[in-house]
């Protein structure tokens, strides 16, 4: 059996049978984190960052509802199970169902388990720090505002991710670099990163750093919620940099980010957030809390303060 509660997603078109699954669960002692529609999910009203399974009821689900499930699908490391009612009135039926539902827990438990939190290290340039800054709207202000407090990045790279329009990039990269004496450039393929200096990842392209640590980009695929994807340049930065490494949620719409924070701070690295009081928007740096993996939170001058103050002691 699994150890602790279960968490399962339930995500429907038909808010009675939400409530009837969520009820039936829980008196089977697994514990319903989420109940909502997939647009709630899309439009950042929902979060799936604590859910291990997701229930899907798809009974009356319309063309927008199975183009947001074609996301889920692609972009959510969430296993899915199908709910369709079918022989649900039967004896025994429920319990055989939470059954399947704890099972399908189990696995993802036990492959979590059977992955290193992280690769070792990269030594890049002696002992190179890297930091994900994570944003979306009202982000070109918030990251503005840290980067005009930021003097210097001793022993470390930035890696910029904000969503934002193709095209825009260097226009971002141009605005920031204006804004303080640390370098920022748009991120360019085959280009290593250096300490020093930050970079804006770019658009529609997945960011990949090699053993040398150079930006690869690959294609993303064709239906992203967000781009570029602040998930993975997290896990990326995770994966190459251990506990070197390190990640600021600014503000934003949406939950990009989050599971890329759990990442960076299973590999030991730390993980902070803009103050939510701060943001245009909090959704982001509330999801990337709900993750307890956050370990501060302020104004972005504050926390461009805090991370020098980190990097000089280190």
């Amino acid at each position: 059996m699994v150890a602790s509660r279960a968490r399962i997603g339930i995500l429907g078109t038909r808010p009675g049978v939400r409530s009837d699954l969520k009820a039936q669960l829980e008196a089977r002692s697994i514990e319903v984190v989420l109940e909502a529609t997939l647009a709630n999910v899309v439009a950042g009203k929902a979060s799936l960052i604590e859910a291990e399974v997701l229930l899907l009821d798809l009974e009356r689900a319309g063309d927008k509802d199975l183009d947001v499930l074609d996301e889920l699908l692609e972009f959510t490391p969430v296993p899915m199970v199908f709910f369709d009612g079918s022989g649900s009135d039967s004896p025994g039926w429920w319990a055989r169902f939470a059954e399947k539902l704890l099972q399908t827990v189990q696995r993802q438990r036990a492959a979590h388990l059977d992955q290193p939190s992280s690769s070792p290290a990269l030594l890049v340039g002696g002992a190179l720090r890297v930091w994900v800054l994570g944003a979306s709207f009202g982000g070109p202000d918030a990251l503005k505002r840290f980067f005009g407090a930021l003097p210097d990045l001793p022993g470390a790279a930035l890696i910029v991710g904000q969503h934002i329009g193709d095209g825009f990039v260097e226009v971002l990269a141009a605005q920031l670099n204006r804004a303080g004496r640390v370098p920022v450039v748009p991120a360019a393929e085959g280009v290593r990163l250096q300490a020093g200096f930050a970079y804006v990842a770019p658009v529609g392209q997945r960011v990949v750093i090699d053993s040398s640590g150079s930006f690869i980009f690959r294609p993303e695929p064709e239906r992203l919620a967000y781009s570029p994807s602040i998930n993975a340049i997290m896990n990326e930065v995770a994966i190459r940099f251990g506990s070197r490494s390190g990640a600021i949620v600014f503000t934003g719409m949406g939950d990009d980010g989050a599971l890329g924070c759990r990442a960076i701070a299973e590999a030991g690295g730390e993980v902070w957030v803009q103050e939510r009081s701060s943001c245009a928007i909090d959704s982001m740096p509330a999801c990337a809390e709900a993750t307890g993996a956050v370990r501060r939170s302020g104004p972005p001058e504050a926390l461009a303060k805090a991370l020098l103050a980190s990097l000089t002691a280190s």
